[in-house]
């Protein structure tokens, strides 16, 4: 179903005489009302502004006043130009906007604004359209939107790295929405391109200033100086490659666990060694940010080696908390098997026990029944939280304590595929458990349900045993 909000945004399109003017707060165009219908649609919607959070106003274009004539009855529309004016309420980390073309006008001359949003809506997207991509969610304006508040992000502030000194705020709030890599949506990429390479770039330097001129200066300062101009008009490096190439340093830097600083010192001094002389910005990072990228993380890795004592002990200190897992892992093995035993040896006593006592009525076996029902699930959901305790505790380390210290391999090697085996041996276990208490309930129930065990089978052993 078509919501309102985009009947009024292709509305307004088709009954425009001038393109219209939209920013993440007003949306301003000139039209000619299409009829007297059309006016209708117009009071209708506003009577229900409240409820998307805008507000609606209709003056005359022709004269600089501004009455709303949203209240008046117009009866005569020929020859008359009206301006449309929508004020959009703020909303909690979102944006809104009625065209494509306010957003995409928005993301080159407001930046920061998306940045500091983690949604988006627009009133002429189809309603099936569905784009969630760099921790921000864009979709279109339904009737029934309610604003969500999403988690803050945690991370390093690029605000933290570089030094702005050009007291204009031109640092991004953070390089959360420009970030994409190869799974990211095309319509969103293609769209923020341009924009995300500057705003990126704006990332890496270890400082920005201002010229006298009012251009933007990038300044590296690890042992050789840099100063380079960062370009206003990106045309020219707006490329898929160089976009992904950005987002992979940006997210390097700021996304992949503590000590950012030490990364992003790494890398500008492995720029400063790369950087083409008298290159402006964007251009010299093109051709030596792939090189100092893996020059700096080949860096990092031999820093975080360099630690010495702190990784051996945080070695040690993981191989006695793997011996520890594994050895609460066995007794939570060996409980399953100590239950099974028991249950198996009441459920055996049971039996004989109906066998030589006749006095004794079939309510003995379902008293059987419901005793290993209610064993088996206490002891299997028991050992298993036990368990998954142990496994959502060894990813918490692995990615908090270990992550920053080890490579990948050595915590496969050291303990990760350990961990695995461990918990396959458990959960194989299990199933074998609970398959022989089920075996052992339904041959119970139908010990209890047959007749030739009520009536002929006990009597039977009764007798005989009575007589040995």
């Amino acid at each position: 179903m078509t919501s309102q909000m985009r009947l009024l945004a292709v509305g307004l399109r088709s009954n425009s005489v001038s393109p219209p003017t939209e920013t993440c707060d007003i949306f301003q165009q000139n039209v000619k009302v299409g009829g007297l219908n059309h006016w209708k649609q117009l009071q209708s919607i506003r009577s229900d502004a409240a409820a998307f959070g805008v507000t609606i106003s209709v003056t005359d274009a022709d004269l600089d006043d501004e009455y709303d004539l949203l209240g008046e009855q117009i009866e005569t529309f020929s020859d008359r130009t009206f301006s449309v004016r929508i004020v959009k309420l703020r909303s909690e980390r979102a944006l809104k906007f009625l065209t494509i073309d306010g957003l995409d006008q928005s993301i080159r001359s407001d930046a920061s604004r998306l940045e500091e949003s983690s949604e988006v809506i627009v009133a002429e997207l189809p309603s099936e359209f569905k784009c969630d991509q760099a921790g921000i969610k864009i979709g279109p304006w339904p009737d029934d939107w309610a604003g969500t508040t999403a988690d803050q992000e945690v991370t390093i502030r690029p605000r933290r790295l570089v030094n702005d000194m050009s007291g204009k705020g031109l640092l991004p709030a953070s390089p959360r929405v420009w970030i994409v890599d190869d799974d990211t949506d095309a319509w969103w990429s293609d769209r923020i391109r341009q924009t995300a390479i500057r705003r990126l770039a704006l990332c890496i330097p270890d400082a920005i200033s201002l010229d006298s001129d009012g251009r933007a200066l990038a300044h590296v300062r690890a042992g050789r100086k840099i100063t380079a101009e960062i370009e206003q008009d990106t045309t020219k490096e707006s490329d898929r490659a160089f976009h992904i190439l950005l987002s992979e340093v940006c997210r390097w830097i700021y996304f992949e666990g503590p000590d950012a600083e030490t990364r992003h010192s790494l890398l500008a001094a492995e720029l400063v060694r790369l950087f083409p002389p008298d290159a402006s910005w964007l251009r010299g990072l093109r051709e030596a940010l792939n090189g100092s990228l893996e020059a700096a993380r080949t860096a990092y890795r031999l820093h975080l080696q360099a630690k010495g004592v702190d990784a051996l002990k945080l070695m040690s200190d993981l191989r006695k908390g793997l011996s520890d897992d594994v050895r609460s892992l066995g007794n939570n093995t060996a409980s399953l098997s100590s239950g099974l035993w028991r249950d198996a040896a009441v459920a055996f006593g049971v039996v004989v026990l109906k066998a030589t006592t006749a006095t004794l009525g079939f309510w003995l076996i379902w008293f059987a029944i419901a005793y290993l029902v209610a064993s088996c699930a206490f002891t299997v959901v028991a050992a298993t939280s036990a368990v998954n305790a142990i496994a959502e505790n060894e990813k918490s380390f692995r990615s908090r304590l270990y992550a920053p210290l080890l490579l990948e391999k050595d915590y496969e090697e050291l303990a990760a595929r350990h961990y695995r085996t461990a918990l396959k041996s458990f959960k194989w276990y299990r199933f074998f458990v609970v398959v022989a208490y089920g075996i052992a309930i339904v041959a119970l129930a139908w010990l209890a349900q047959s007749s030739i065990a009520q009536e002929n089978l006990f009597r039977f052993v009764a007798t005989h045993v009575r007589q040995v």
